[in-house]
């Protein structure tokens, strides 16, 4: 397959792909995403829905498995073929000591309430961390949670580090950025479940929560955890049982905890995930 080579600073599509490495706003107004690495774009090479513009190769430093991946994808995305210089490459590429292969994709279209509203979900509000977002999406997808909505203060879901700690979940759940506890609490028409390790329920000794219909996890940012927007809009709050002497859980692995605990009491009774 051929390349077109690029080694100038100044070609616009150079100048694109920067923005889009290093600029969340870019992302949204451009509405693409920059992939880099050999799982992410296998990934996307297995969902046909997902759109690519760009296939991007470093010259003199892609692995052959990289190459021969990136043909196919161009192949079977019809997406043209890129070639940068190694100096090049390096500017544009949203990660450090990449494969050498990266693409560019279209974001999809958030969905509206009419697929998420009467479905388990979780709530990200002002997650910063872009490990943890990450994280947070590939364990709601893992648990069987199809939707994952994002406050304004949380980070880009679609910038480069949270799509490289997702492994792939992006393309595996629904995700909806940038939407208000008023504006969710408005469409959603489940509970909402505050992780509050300030106070409410004991997770583990509580009732069945699962029992009344679908439900939404809110997950705060590290420090200051839930606003005070979403506690006031919550339906029930619950903690999760520690042992002494340990302050708190990360807010990833706090979401792990209830979100596969949602997961095994709905099995407990023999029902489906929402």
């Amino acid at each position: 397959m051929s390349h077109l080579y690029i080694e100038s600073e100044a070609n616009p599509r150079v100048k694109r792909w920067k923005k889009l490495a290093n600029d969340p706003r870019s992302i949204r107004r451009e509405g693409s995403a920059l992939l880099e690495g050999i799982h992410l774009l296998q990934v996307v090479l297995e969902h046909p829905e997902v759109k690519v513009h760009a296939v991007i190769l470093c010259s003199g430093a892609a692995t052959n498995e990289a190459q021969a991946l990136a043909d196919r994808l161009a192949d079977a995305k019809n997406a043209c073929s890129f070639l940068l210089t190694k100096r090049l490459y390096d500017a544009v590429s949203p990660v450090e000591n990449g494969v050498g292969v990266m693409c560019e994709i279209a974001l999809p279209d958030a969905p509206g309430p009419e697929l998420w509203g009467r479905t388990d979900a979780l709530y990200l509000d002002g997650v910063q961390d872009a490990g943890n977002a990450g994280t947070l999406i590939r364990t709601a997808a893992a648990s069987g949670v199809k939707t994952v909505v994002a406050s304004p203060g949380t980070v880009g879901l679609w910038t480069p580090r949270v799509l490289r700690a997702g492994m792939g979940a992006h393309f595996t759940v629904n995700l909806i950025e940038g939407c208000s506890v008023r504006r969710f609490r408005e469409a959603y028409a489940g509970r909402l479940l505050a992780a509050d390790a300030r106070g409410g329920e004991n997770l583990f000794t509580a009732p069945d929560y699962t029992a009344r219909g679908p439900v939404c996890w809110m997950m705060g940012a590290e420090w200051p955890g839930l606003s005070k927007e979403a506690l006031t809009a919550a339906d029930e709050r619950y903690w999760i049982p520690i042992a002494p002497g340990v302050e708190s859980l990360n807010v990833a692995a706090a979401a792990a905890v209830c979100l596969f605990d949602a997961s095994r009491r709905r099995l407990a009774r023999g029902a489906d995930k929402l």
